[in-house]
């Protein structure tokens, strides 16, 4: 009770306010609380490129973060990921999926939940979100081929998935999706390869 108190007359700054993310972080248990502000200290830590230390989580002044709720989100995901502390790197992942509002932004955090399930080797993760990722698609297309040159990059849920499907011996539903993604412009490194051992595995 009184702890609940006093997070009460608690001055609400830092981070937090910044990013409206108070009534966020207050809303979760003991443990997790702790996990986020614990990665975001060593984020900065270790992070020569973040402008915040420990003190800028929840308190002081802080403007012009450069970060979206679910981008810090996922800054602190992709700590806990270097720090193999996989459970809360796929729970700060989804979270941060679940606030954001850019399909380029739930791109992004879908290529590094596919990433964490290829750590893990759990092939119904890695699926599972790379289908997520390549649903996605059509939305963020655009923005992705404008940060790149003008071009689509290659893209790790694409091959992933392609992966897997010929590894269930889904061959067919695998070389539909090679050609079509091909034909939107995206790029694999062994698509003739590829292409020739699935239709080869069709006859």
């Amino acid at each position: 009770m009184i702890g609940k108190v006093f997070r009460i007359f608690q001055e609400r700054g830092g981070v937090l306010k910044t990013l409206d993310l108070w009534d966020w972080y207050e809303g979760l248990d003991h443990k997790r609380q702790k996990a986020v502000k614990y990665y975001f200290s060593l984020k900065s830590i270790k992070n020569l490129n973040f402008p915040y230390r420990s003190k800028h989580f929840d308190s002081g002044e802080v403007q012009n973060v450069g970060y979206t709720k679910a981008t810090f989100l996922g800054s602190l995901a992709q700590v806990a990921l270097l720090e193999g502390d996989y459970s809360i790197a796929e729970w700060l992942y989804l979270e941060a999926l679940s606030l954001s509002q850019s399909a380029y932004e739930k791109h992004l955090i879908l290529n590094d939940l596919v990433m964490l399930s290829q750590k893990l080797k759990d092939f119904e993760r890695m699926e599972r979100y790379a289908t997520m990722d390549l649903e996605l698609f059509e939305e963020y297309a655009e923005e992705l081929r404008e940060k790149n040159g003008g071009q689509l990059p290659q893209i790790n849920s694409y091959e992933v998935l392609l992966y897997l499907l010929e590894r269930k011996g889904e061959k067919e539903k695998a070389l539909h999706l090679l050609e079509n993604f091909s034909l939107k412009g995206v790029p694999h490194p062994y698509y003739e390869q590829l292409r020739e051992r699935l239709i080869g595995g069709l006859s």
